[in-house]
């Protein structure tokens, strides 16, 4: 009786290359996912962007003035209401954003570098001025202000991560008519 022989691979020759495709595979992941904190700050501000667009759009729609409440480590979006100042909460894109471990913020509000524990008076308390009581930690004032007509206070925020020994930065600006790009408008138009 004559043997025929089958040609193909073996279990252990398949298992072998199954085994080498997942290893090249993870290391492509690794070294493509959130290990690059350039990539990192861009997606940071590119949310940033994003978000603010919509919620201006809702600030067009409503009619109601919305701020955007900037910390080092976060930032949150506030509706002016009952005479205060109350988060937006109707989804989770709109809570308050806790930025990834690394990254900080640094905020200028039409040219001038602002600190929140700096800012004591309200646009909108005229009865008010200069109210020098304890600030309000619940409901804190926005350092930059979407306008019901489009408009937001001029301001440039930069999203910083530091890298051992070099720092990244990544800039959003946001000009008085409610445009936002990524770096200055200057760099942009050019």
């Amino acid at each position: 009786m004559q043997r025929l022989r089958v040609q193909g691979f073996t279990l252990l020759e398949v298992m072998l290359v199954v085994l080498l495709m997942g290893l090249m595979a993870a290391a492509v992941t690794l070294s493509i996912g959130g290990g690059n904190q350039q990539q990192q700050l861009a997606r940071e501000a590119q949310r940033f962007i994003t978000v603010t667009e919509a919620v201006t759009n809702e600030a067009v729609l409503s009619g109601q003035f919305v701020g955007i409440v900037v910390d080092k480590d976060a930032y949150h979006y506030v509706v002016y209401v009952d005479d205060k100042w109350q988060p937006l909460q109707r989804d989770n894109l709109l809570a308050e954003h806790k930025l990834p471990q690394g990254i900080t913020t640094d905020l200028q509000v039409e040219g001038l570098p602002l600190d929140q524990e700096e800012q004591k008076d309200s646009l909108f308390d005229d009865d008010k001025p200069f109210n020098d009581d304890k600030k309000d930690d619940k409901n804190p004032e926005p350092q930059i202000m979407l306008l019901p007509s489009g408009e937001m206070t001029g301001f440039e925020l930069t999203f910083i991560a530091n890298g051992g020994e070099q720092q990244y930065e990544q800039l959003v600006s946001g000009d008085n008519l409610g445009r936002l790009v990524m770096g200055r408008f200057d760099d942009a138009t050019q």
